[in-house]
């Protein structure tokens, strides 16, 4: 029996025919809503793959098939291991019997079969005493001591190259604390602390201030900027994560605020003149004056609305804007035809006046005040009629993506630290893993050596990219 069924009873009968109507009309409104929020996934919004849960729905990728068989493609380089010619040790192994008995030693050797083994060596921590000597000056008698190199200001320390090795493993590899040290003591046979480890990362984030600043001069001289956010807890609350991506240059940035107040302090986005690609966060369209929509948010929006409410024209749009990446996808840099373009965009603009036929006018709730509320497929349609110049930038402007994957796959790493790392307990850690992640996601865009770079970076003498680079 339901909970006070008998108090729902009695309270029915007191209404009216017109009450009791106006009670289900919002009921039915509520379970429609519901199953709507139930349906939600991320194949079908703007949902994170991480909120699916147990409920996981089965892969739905938005790609599809190109024809091309699996595996490595024509021209491709490989990474087959390969001798070398110069090995680091060479064994030689000498047949010392025949089968029929007789004794080679005194033989000749014919010929040699060369076989090789990439092995770690036995030991790979090495320790290097530096010891300074003092003389006694023959002339005046003072006692003079020989210089101490760089790497050795104080009695003991870690070297360089091991400092490199703990960034590189906790903000490329994300490697949380325990891990690290307790692959140090395996590999290593190095005691690590945790303070040890924070020192390296200080370090370099404190050299990397230079680096920092040289992204954000360079940055608003591209043609093209991709930005997204993200949220992450840091010392106890929500903070955000700001990335703004290029294909050669990535800058992270950490702030409490998610919106204009973040984006008026990087400074960035305020002095850019380009095209700003983004997920229609409302804030980015207050700067600048031509932005780019992230197509594949879009056709996850409509692949939504198709299940939850089956209308044809989301589906119609569905498959244009699959058309039109596919079209540019096949065309490269090079631009569509002014024919095509046109054709394009006529059929946009139609599929959606028609769909405007369809949508329901807005159904106000009874008994609450203020304007009628919109369904989620008009809100959709209606951001689709106003920022129409922005979702079909990418057909007229070869440079513009047809989607924000570079700035999604740049933010991922902030989610995917969370994940294997945990929060960050204080906003300096955040900060410091900010920069030294765009420091790490620049030198690798830019095909340079990263481990070296990280230790020029623990060195005092930080790799600063080259505006232009391409």
């Amino acid at each position: 029996m339901i909970p006070n069924e008998q108090k729902l009873r009695s309270e029915l009968a007191q209404l009216s025919e017109s009450q009791k109507i106006d009670l289900i009309i919002e009921l039915m409104a509520r379970v429609t809503a519901l199953k709507v929020r139930l349906g939600m996934n991320s194949t079908n919004s703007s949902k994170p793959p991480s909120s699916d849960g147990y409920a996981k729905p089965a892969p739905k990728s938005l790609r599809r098939k190109s024809g091309r068989k699996r595996g490595g493609q024509p021209g491709h380089p490989g990474t087959t291991l390969r001798q070398v010619a110069e090995p680091d040790t060479v064994e030689m192994h000498l047949p010392e019997y025949c089968a029929c008995g007789h004794c080679l030693q005194e033989d000749p050797v014919h010929h040699v079969e060369r076989r090789q083994v990439f092995e770690l060596p036995e030991k790979l921590f090495e320790v290097i005493e530096h010891q300074l000597a003092a003389k006694v000056c023959a002339r005046c008698g003072r006692m003079v001591r020989a210089d101490a190199p760089s790497e050795a200001p104080t009695a003991v320390q870690y070297g360089p190259r091991f400092r490199a090795a703990l960034v590189y493993l906790r903000n490329y590899q994300l490697l949380p604390y325990n891990r690290l040290a307790q692959l140090c003591r395996d590999l290593f046979g190095a005691a690590v602390s945790k303070r040890t480890i924070e020192a390296a990362q200080h370090q370099a984030y404190e050299a990397l201030a230079c680096f920092e600043q040289a992204v954000r001069r360079q940055l608003p001289q591209e043609e093209v900027l991709h930005a997204d956010e993200t949220g992450m807890r840091v010392d106890g609350k929500r903070q955000w994560f700001h990335s703004l991506s290029t294909p050669s240059l990535t800058f992270y940035q950490v702030h409490p605020k998610r919106g204009s107040e973040a984006i008026e302090e990087n400074g960035v986005i305020p002095a850019f003149k380009g095209i700003l690609v983004h997920d229609c966060w409302s804030p980015y369209f207050h700067y600048g004056d031509e932005h780019a929509l992230c197509g594949a948010h879009l056709l996850r929006e409509l692949a939504g609305v198709c299940e939850s409410d089956g209308y044809g024209w989301a589906h119609e749009l569905y498959v244009l804007l699959e058309m039109m990446a596919k079209a540019t996808g096949t065309h490269g840099e090079q631009a569509l035809s002014e024919s095509l373009i046109t054709w394009f965009e006529q059929t946009y603009d139609t599929i959606l006046l028609q769909g405007k036929q369809d949508l329901p006018p807005p159904q106000k709730t009874p008994g609450k005040r203020g304007r009628a509320k919109k369904s989620k497929a008009a809100n959709l349609h209606a951001r689709l009629e106003t920022h129409r110049d922005s979702v079909l930038r990418f057909v007229r402007n070869p440079a513009v993506p047809f989607t924000n994957n570079l700035a999604e796959r740049d933010i991922r790493m902030v989610k995917l630290r969370e994940k294997t790392s945990g929060c960050s307990r204080t906003f300096m850690g955040a900060e410091k893993f900010a920069r030294i992640r765009s420091y790490v996601s620049t030198s690798i865009k830019q095909d340079k050596d990263l481990f070296q770079n990280i230790k020029n970076a623990i060195l005092q003498k930080p790799w600063i990219p080259v505006s232009g680079y391409s």
